[in-house]
């Protein structure tokens, strides 16, 4: 019997798998780990991704090129030339054979490249992620001995080249073999005997479910332990599928052993991480993906391009006010200059110059006194006390970058660029990390892995098998040319044939219970077609119903049964009612008065009323909007701290007043303030301070006390309203008592002229309630008066105070009917700007029109 002294796996998980099963004493070991060792022990190191693009631009730009040296300067150019290094290496072929195969034109380009890309390798001892095998089975001294290898599924030519020089006699290796096998083992079968290794075929029965899928699909028989589910996209795969798992776990099922299988983790991973945080289920996977895909990294990418670009108004926008930056005045600047997008930083104030690198700087000051205060002026350090996860991010950031931040010697602004774009795509982080999770594993990542029970998804056209295509530079019929030849490049045929091993090996997982699915649509909604391996397979029974996930779900499944829930039942008939216009509380007819002759009205929701009884319904009663900010009240309040006799700093003295007034409303419950409060803020004193300025004199001293609110009871035919105008600056004139009401331009109130209640009628109004002679708009931006009115005192059919009552006659007749139907304005962009436009069906029509 033959002890053997190495075991060699094709990853960790199977490794773990192998030494659970009380084999602790064999130490397996992954073969490109083992590949790796081999080239460690020989002086050789492993090249990083962004010194393989280095290398590879200077190898482009050094050879002299033909038909590649006009594109050599394309990124696609690099990643795809990096792409067929690792081909060439994997297929194990010397470069002077691909010299000699190759013709004239782009064959001889790449062979050029693949020969210096070769020889500088070897000249400095250095190796990629794709060629270990390649370069470990070339060295003269390899640790031969006694080796068992088990879990692959196929050996591309340079694992095949490696494993017989570090196998001695007496190794086994194993491969999945019978009526079927795959094309690609066949192949590594084929490579092994002409190696001398000799082919024993074994013979047993089928144990597991794995096994019997893997009959079942070889031979095109049925499969009585295998269920299989097909869904009409594929979130509603991944909810049956966290559903059947969410149930396995209930079951007692240890996430451990249970797996979650897909080709390409990329194009399920989003949708399995939210509908799993739904469901509460944690996930692992080994996808990585870089720190630059974080939104830490778009934070630093962002100001790298800043830099690289010249800090237009477009990439300083991007920086300044990205999510994660906590600098409300930044959205204000930033709406106030998208109009005439200046170049530079001064525009957005000189405080922030220091963001800009200088040409000649050190690594110290660039790393410490610039990156790392970023990080603390834009709050990204102060959100890490509660964002656990933002936290990890930048502690690992800082950590890469801490060797270079201790030094002292002077270095260049695109040194330092360069170093935060290398750290942002050379950090990988895990894309799903849950303790004690579900793992989620692709197809090499799961081969010689074994889990109890096992869901695979996607198998349908396109996802699985993966869609395979000719490579750009060297295709199919140069391959079949160079291995006529002796050369041996797999074409797409060979690669494609890939897929069959690989669902082999993924069936094979299974111990207990095995559940394959498929959707009918991909994410962007096109059709899929069952794959062959979902026709090949023949499933014992469809796969049960599992319980749904939410009572929404539920509904959901029933309704598509023809069976519906009372609520589903009722809101069928609401639609309907919508649908045929009938009088219902949907369509906006209620059955109980609206009008309240206490209620107390301001002119905003006034105006709005007049102009959509809907929008006041939804806005003011439903509170499906956030209040109106009472821009008139708050701008009197700022401006009349500004030009208090005595205070030094204007701009203090107009903050201060602003905020006592604030808490002013916020205490008597008439407004309070939202999530954009801050950048209106600044937008206010803004306002304020440019009135101040445009007003050559003080403002006439207001008389005391008359600063509003002022109340006002108007009869309207047979309705009352009660009307309090806040914010109303009452001044004595030598033409009486004068009224001045502040707002931004071109917006009276909410609506302005658009709305039934004009600004005149308002104005006529306030008026009456202030007991004025004369009353006008001022624009804060301005300080010009937008709209002068004087009183009346006999007012006639068409003045505005009688047209005023006609407009609030027919308010009241609509709310004591209950009638809050929606009014489509003529103007289409009352409606396309309504705060609740979402829920009214004629402004989204009025809006699409």
């Amino acid at each position: 019997m033959v002890v053997h002294t190495r075991v060699v796996v094709p990853n960790r998980r199977a490794g773990d798998g192998l030494t659970s099963w009380g084999a602790p004493a064999l130490r397996p070991i992954t073969l490109t780990r083992l590949a790796q060792q081999v080239l460690s022990s020989a002086g050789w190191s492993a090249l990083r991704t962004a010194e393989r693009e280095r290398w590879m631009r200077e190898i482009l730009a050094g050879a002299p090129l033909t038909m590649l040296a006009p594109i050599h300067e394309r990124v696609s150019t690099v990643t795809c030339l990096l792409g067929l290094m690792g081909e060439l290496q994997r297929a194990h072929l010397p470069p002077d054979r691909v010299t000699q195969v190759a013709r004239p034109g782009r064959e001889a380009d790449v062979a050029l490249i693949y020969a210096a890309y070769h020889a500088r390798c070897v000249t400095e001892r250095r190796y990629d992620a794709a060629g270990a095998e390649h370069h470990a089975a070339l060295l003269v001294d390899l640790p031969c001995q006694s080796t068992l290898v088990h879990g692959f599924a196929y050996l591309d030519a340079a694992q095949v080249a490696l494993l017989d020089r570090l196998c001695d006699s007496g190794s086994v290796l194993t491969l999945p073999a019978g009526p079927g096998t795959a094309a690609r083992t066949l192949e590594t079968v084929a490579a092994l005997n002409a190696h001398g290794w000799s082919s024993t075929a074994l013979h047993d029965p089928p144990r597991s479910a794995g096994d019997h899928a893997i009959h079942g699909y070889l031979t095109a028989t049925s499969v009585p332990c295998l269920s299989a589910g097909e869904y009409p996209d594929i979130e509603a795969e991944v909810r049956a599928c966290l559903r059947q798992v969410r149930d396995w776990l209930a079951e007692g099922t240890p996430p451990e052993r249970l797996a979650i299988l897909v080709r390409n983790e990329g194009q399920y991973l989003e949708t399995l991480a939210d509908i799993a945080a739904d469901y509460q289920i944690p996930l692992r996977s080994g996808l990585q993906r870089p720190l630059l895909a974080s939104g830490l990294g778009q934070v630093l990418q962002a100001w790298c391009d800043a830099h690289t670009q010249g800090w237009p108004y477009r990439a300083v926008s991007a920086l300044f006010t990205h999510p994660l930056v906590d600098r409300p005045e930044f959205l204000e600047r930033a709406r106030e200059l998208r109009t005439t997008t200046p170049t530079g930083l001064d525009a957005w104030g000189s405080e922030w110059r220091w963001l800009a690198l200088p040409e000649s700087t050190t690594w110290r000051g660039a790393l410490i006194g610039t990156v790392q205060r970023m990080l603390q002026d834009f709050g990204l350090l102060a959100r890490c006390k509660d964002d656990v996860e933002l936290n990890r991010l930048v502690v690992r950031f800082l950590h890469r970058l801490e060797d270079a931040a201790q030094r002292d010697g002077p270095c260049t602004r695109e040194d330092v660029l360069s170093l935060i774009g290398f750290t942002l795509r050379s950090i990988q982080l895990p894309a799903l990390a849950g303790k004690s999770a579900v793992p989620v594993l692709n197809p090499l990542g799961a081969l010689a892995c074994t889990a109890d029970r096992v869901w695979v998804l996607g198998l349908s056209e396109g996802l699985f098998p993966a869609a395979r295509s000719d490579h750009p530079l060297i295709d199919s019929f140069i391959r079949q040319r160079w291995s006529a030849q002796g050369v041996h490049l797999p074409d797409v045929r060979s690669l494609a044939s890939v897929e069959d091993a690989l669902i082999v090996a993924m069936l094979g997982t299974a111990q207990e219970e095995l559940v394959i699915s498929r959707p009918r649509r991909d994410l962007e909604g096109h059709a899929l077609r069952p794959s062959l391996y979902w026709t090949r397979l023949h499933p014992g029974h469809s796969l049960s119903d599992l319980d749904a996930g939410s009572d929404h779900e539920r509904e959901i499944s029933s309704a598509l049964e023809g069976t519906f829930s009372s609520r589903v039942a009722a809101g069928r008939h609401v639609e309907l009612a919508r649908h045929l216009s009938l009088d219902s509380a949907h369509a906006g007819h209620l059955s109980t008065s609206l009008m309240c002759p206490d209620h107390t009205w301001t002119p905003t929701e006034l105006q709005v009323a007049s102009t959509c009884r809907f929008r006041w319904w939804a806005e003011y009663k439903l509170r499906l909007a956030p209040p109106p900010l009472p821009w008139s009240s708050l701008a009197l309040a700022a401006l009349e701290g500004a030009q208090e006799p005595g205070r030094s700093d204007p701009d203090d003295a107009a903050a201060a007043a602003l905020e006592a007034h604030v808490q002013t409303l916020r205490t008597q419950g008439q407004w309070r303030p939202g999530p954009l409060w801050p950048a209106q803020r600044l937008e206010l004193l803004s306002r304020t301070r440019q009135l101040t300025d445009l007003t050559d004199t003080p403002l006439p001293a207001s008389l005391p006390g008359e600063n509003g609110p002022h109340l006002l009871t108007i009869s309207a035919h047979s309705h009352r309203f009660r009307i309090l105008f806040p914010g109303t600056r009452v001044e004595r004139t030598p033409h009486g008592r004068q009224v001045t009401v502040y707002r931004r331009s071109g917006d009276a109130g909410a609506l302005g002229e658009r709305s039934q209640l004009t600004p005149d009628m308002l104005m006529a109004l306030t008026l009456q309630a202030t007991r004025a002679t004369i009353g006008h708009y001022v624009a804060l931006d301005t300080g010009k008066p937008s709209g002068t009115l004087r009183h009346v005192r006999k007012p006639t059919g068409d003045s505005p105070i009688m047209a005023a009552r006609e407009v609030l006659a027919r308010l009241g007749d609509d709310l004591t009917s209950g009638d809050v139907r929606p009014l489509v304005s003529p103007v289409m962009e009352v409606c396309q700007t309504c705060p609740v436009r979402a829920v009214c069906r004629l402004g989204l029509e009025q809006g699409a029109a």
